[in-house]
């Protein structure tokens, strides 16, 4: 026995059917946006927020040793120009590993402040706690600081030394103390840096 369809009975087209996916396409694409920019915004606040507290950590070492975390790595890399955004290049990283050490006490990079340092019954201060999400890790030892992007943090105290020599660099970093930066995934453009100047 055969069925007799209606010629009444309701049913969705084909064209129908293609602008309801095409809807639902549009609005998905709308979400993934949103999303995308929520994203960046939290990772821009979050990095916003490390740049203070590795600052913060900066400043409380200077005020036991006199000076900021500095050494000839750090005053060889400059905030300033293309190798600021290279902070994943040799110098960056020797640069950032240095700053790294400075502030945890770690020397030996293997995430943990050292015990002692040289024979000395103190081991080095710590001056900040450092979340392991900070931190890029190869083969059990810290690689660099990272930003939320897993980029390496810039620090560069090239200007500080620039101006113990006689003659202040401008173009040699931003501060005349020290620059800590995150180059916020966009390494070209250094206005959409997050930096502490």
């Amino acid at each position: 026995m055969r069925g007799k369809f209606s010629k009444n009975q309701a049913a969705f087209t084909l064209i129908e059917l293609m602008v309801v996916i095409a809807v639902l396409g549009i609005l998905m694409a709308l979400v993934s946006g949103v999303q995308r920019y929520a994203q960046n915004k939290g990772r821009r606040s979050r990095a916003e927020v490390q740049v203070a507290a590795f600052s913060a950590a900066a400043e409380a070492y200077k005020s036991d040793n006199a000076a900021y975390p500095r050494t000839s790595d750090t005053d060889a890399f400059s905030s300033v120009g293309s190798s600021g955004g290279e902070t994943s290049s040799s110098a960056g990283l020797k640069a950032n590993q240095t700053f790294y050490a400075m502030l945890s006490g770690d020397w030996d990079f293997d995430g943990i402040p050292d015990s002692s340092v040289s024979g000395s019954s103190s081991g080095p201060v710590s001056y900040m706690a450092i979340a392991a999400s900070q931190l890029s890790v190869s083969d059990g030892k810290v690689r660099f600081l990272q930003d939320p992007w897993g980029k390496a943090f810039g620090y560069s105290t090239k200007r500080a030394s620039a101006i113990d020599a006689g003659a202040d660099d401008a173009g040699a970093g931003h501060n005349v103390t020290f620059d800590l930066w995150s180059t916020a995934g966009n390494e070209k453009n250094e206005k959409a840096w997050i930096g502490n100047w």
